[in-house]
Formats: structure tokens, C-alpha cells, sequence
């Protein structure tokens, strides 16, 4: 089952100390707080960690009094406004609001499992077609899942657990 934005709000799925985001129909619209292109090096997945690519700020630029970033085909670590507190019994996906995708950018993002807490979650987007992205615009909309009780024992508590990088 889905949950609605009434159920993840009561149930305090999401961080949203620094929201500029707002309840959607099934899940949250997440808001932009910061773009880094990945780039540049070599990024290792080995058998007990994740060394991940270079991740450079792009720089913010202003477009018609609009400060926001302009972006060029490529891969792009997103964060958010936003974090999360995923209990035991849910999950979390993230995926790109169709005005995104209607620009040639696609959102894709890793499962959120039971247990990951951050308090700026992120995703990478894909940009085909250059793009200007204006600070704090809703670009992405993160929906939970319920799913079976996972143990505490079970919990996620990876590398990347309260960190901003996914």
C-alpha cells in the first residue's frame, strides 16, 4: 500500500525542519537545496563500501531575476530540502514531478529502506536536455510504501545512514 501525504505527515515520516516542499496526493513534493555534478573520477562499488565519483558544486547562476542553476546533459546529485525517519515498516522511493520529465530530466533514486534516517535526502537526476532549476523549486515527489516489519537487528545502518549522500 501507498500512503497518502495525510499518513506520512501523521506518522512523521519526513524531516521537514527546512521544507519548502509540500503534501501531494500520494507522498511529498521535495524541493531543491543544493546540486553537485558526479563526474570526474572513478567511483567504486567493492564488496564492504561504496566510494562514490567526484561530486562538485555546480554553481548557482540567475536566469530572469531567478537564482537556480543551469544544467547541462549529465548526472546530477540532488539534495533536498527535505529528510527522512523511515521506521521498521515502511519504504521510500523517489521520483521526478512530470514538469521535470517534460524538460528531459529524469529522477532516479535508490530504495530508501526501513531504518535511513538523513536530514537532507537526495537522489540523482539525469539531465538529457540543458535545464535551469531555480533554488528550493519542487522537482521531485518521495512516496512510502508499507511494507512487513523489518527487526531492529534489521534496521538499515549503512555508510551512508544521517549523511546528506545517498
Amino acid at each position: 500500500m501507498i500512503l497518502n501525504a495525510e499518513q506520512l505527515l501523521e506518522q512523521n515520516l519526513l524531516n521537514l525542519d527546512n521544507a519548502k516542499g509540500k503534501p501531494a496526493q500520494v507522498g511529498y513534493d521535495l524541493s531543491v537545496k543544493e546540486i553537485n555534478k558526479v563526474g570526474g573520477s572513478i567511483g567504486m562499488v567493492w564488496v564492504d563500501k561504496t566510494i562514490l565519483n567526484t561530486h562538485t558544486p555546480v554553481e548557482k547562476t540567475n536566469l530572469d531575476g531567478r537564482n537556480g542553476w543551469l544544467l547541462y546533459a549529465g548526472v546530477y546529485d540532488v539534495v533536498m530540502n527535505e529528510g527522512c525517519n523511515i521506521p521498521s515498516n515502511r519504504v521510500a522511493l523517489i521520483r521526478q514531478r512530470s514538469s521535470l520529465m517534460r524538460n528531459g530530466a529524469i529522477i532516479t533514486s535508490s530504495i530508501f529502506d526501513p531504518g535511513f534516517k538523513t536530514p537532507n535526502i537526495g537522489t540523482y537526476m539525469v539531465v538529457l536536455e540543458t535545464i535551469f532549476i531555480e533554488q528550493d523549486a519542487r522537482v521531485a515527489q518521495v512516496y512510502f510504501h508499507e511494507c512487513e516489519p523489518v527487526s531492529q537487528d534489521n534496521l538499515y545502518n549503512g555508510q551512508w545512514q544521517n549523511d546528506k549522500q545517498r
